[in-house]
């Protein structure tokens, strides 16, 4: 089951769009705090199949490839939520954009499946924030989008009804 390419973009993250794809967030008695060299992880929840994990826990500290590598050798699918627009105000720093980039690509070579919930559209093709500067950020925000190219995309209930009935 687990793969790179089998993973999804889902926007805006409802019950139904997670139901249909066998997702269903954690309650909070599931919460943990998971040890990694740059110092413990908060995640909602960490069953041996899946972990999942708010995208500002995740790419907002110093976390280090060697943490998404341990997280990776540990579990055959992450789901990532809360991740911003690179547009909307409260957008990641340059920095929280590298680490996010930092784990796609461990998700990428370990060939581990990402579900990726954004509350709005991350845009297509994953472009630069209107007003930044060119350069760093953008280079960063266009390598994300090479990544997220290359999953599929579930951007609303309707397009479910579309999908075939076996789930995601």
């Amino acid at each position: 089951m687990a793969g790179f390419h089998r993973g999804l973009v889902i926007t805006p993250g409802t019950e139904r769009q997670l139901g249909a794809c066998g997702l269903f967030r954690p309650s909070p008695s599931q919460r943990d705090v998971l040890p990694l060299p740059t110092g413990p992880l908060a995640v909602r929840g960490a069953d041996p199949d899946i972990l999942w994990v708010g995208f500002a826990e995740l790419c907002s500290a110093s976390r280090t490839a060697a943490d998404y590598l341990l997280l990776a050798q540990r579990f055959p699918a992450l789901v990532v939520d809360g991740i911003p627009s690179p547009s909307a105000e409260t957008a990641a720093s340059k920095a929280g954009w590298q680490r996010f980039q930092a784990l796609l690509d461990v998700l990428h070579g370990q060939d581990i499946t990402p579900f990726l919930i954004a509350p709005g559209p991350l845009g297509s093709p994953f472009g630069e924030p209107e007003g930044s500067a060119h350069g760093e950020v953008g280079a960063v925000l266009s390598l994300i989008g090479e990544r997220l190219s290359m999953l599929r995309r579930i951007e609303s209930d309707e397009q479910l009804a579309d999908e075939q009935s076996g789930g995601c």
